[in-house]
């Protein structure tokens, strides 16, 4: 091959490697506007998203603030209820036993004796009062 042949074959074949280059080079840039566009597009919405996530973990976080003062509130109100039940058994115990004592004191009283003497001072009080009727 001859020196002419040899530099038309590299000329043919450089001018392949320009085209080739450029058609790259044309798609790099298409890829790269592509990807520009949408970032362009995609972006604002995905911030937005981004926002209104934050904004419904920040109403979560207040709601579950919320729910954890509701639980510590009827923790306590259940606390109040079982010490109440605890000062309810406590009172019905110690009236039970005030009762008791009454009970025995009553079944103490000997109430024929009683009847007795009320008859008897009624028989002594009777002639007392016939005398200070007359005056």
């Amino acid at each position: 091959m001859s020196d002419n042949a040899l530099m038309e074959e590299l000329v043919k074949n450089s001018r392949k490697q320009l085209f080739y280059a450029r058609i790259r080079t044309l798609a790099s840039v298409v890829t790269a506007a592509a990807l520009i566009i949408c970032l362009a597009v995609i972006l604002p919405e995905a911030l937005r998203m981004v926002s209104q996530a934050n904004e419904v973990m920040a109403k979560a976080s207040e709601t579950i603030s919320l729910a954890d003062t509701a639980i510590a509130s009827i923790t306590a109100m259940s606390d109040s209820i079982t010490e109440m039940g605890d000062n309810m058994d406590t009172f019905i115990t110690e009236n039970a036993e005030t009762v008791a004592a009454v009970m025995e004191k009553i079944e103490a009283v000997d109430f024929e004796g009683l009847n007795s003497a009320i008859k008897n001072l009624g028989d002594v009080v009777a002639p007392l009062a016939k005398f200070f009727n007359l005056f």
